[in-house]
């Protein structure tokens, strides 16, 4: 299931890159999102280790992230976790020098065969508010930090 979301930011490219390229420090200002620990790191490539909470549901996983700063593009791509396909990107386009536009892609699969066809909508509408909630968060944390 396939979600692409994106939010008007006014902040520069460059510092809405840094905010969402960061996501160590996504607990501090993502209600959601309860930790992100670093596992392993080695030039544009990392490991994590997150856990969040949406609408009160507990979802663990470990996922690889590369980052792609000259293009503001980051990937990331589930290894392990409590959802069977979990990937997709975060991209910064620049709009002038103090706008820019943050997009988010991410595509999932809860495998449940029996109840797919049931809960998957749910599952999706709750994403997709998620999604949307992590876009507002970045965007009112590097709008905070523009001088």
């Amino acid at each position: 299931m396939v979600i692409k979301e994106e939010i008007d930011v006014s902040a520069p490219a460059s510092l809405v890159y840094s905010v969402a390229s960061d996501t160590e420090k996504f607990p501090e200002f993502m209600p959601d999102v309860k930790s992100v620990k670093i596992i392993e790191k080695n030039g544009n490539f990392q490991k994590t280790q997150w856990e969040a909470d949406v609408d009160g549901i507990v979802f663990k996983w470990e996922e690889e992230e590369i980052f792609y700063p000259e293009k503001m593009y980051l990937e990331y791509k589930l290894i392990k976790g409590d959802i069977d396909k979990f990937e997709g990107y975060w991209q910064v386009i620049s709009v002038n020098e103090k706008k820019s536009k943050l997009v988010l892609y991410l595509d999932f699969d809860v495998n449940i065969p029996m109840l797919s066809s049931l809960i998957m909508p749910t599952i999706k509408q709750k994403v997709r508010k998620n999604a949307q909630l992590m876009l507002k968060a970045i965007k009112e944390r590097a709008e905070s930090l523009v001088v």
